[in-house]
């Protein structure tokens, strides 16, 4: 049986590249956590990266840190998973 996870998985869209580099950049910085991010093979603008920060009710740093890039980024979602219950 292997261990479980606590992690966030953060949803959002940007059409600008630079952007995102530097929301993931930032979510590192700020929280000091392994970021990986996962892009979408559909829609080349959504994008979802999960912050692995096992402490629970960060949802709202966590999305003020994505939402501080400005009006370029929209469609912010912020899940807490915990897989070890």
């Amino acid at each position: 049986m292997t261990a479980g996870i606590k992690l966030y998985r953060v949803y959002y869209s940007t059409y600008s590249d630079d952007v995102h580099r530097s929301i993931v950049e930032e979510l590192k910085k700020k929280f000091g956590a392994e970021v990986r991010d996962h892009g979408s093979r559909v829609v080349r603008e959504f994008r979802f990266v999960e912050v692995l920060l096992g402490e629970p009710g960060r949802e709202a740093e966590i999305e003020q840190v994505v939402k501080s890039r400005g009006d370029s980024v929209f469609g912010v979602k912020v899940e807490w998973v915990d897989t070890t219950r």
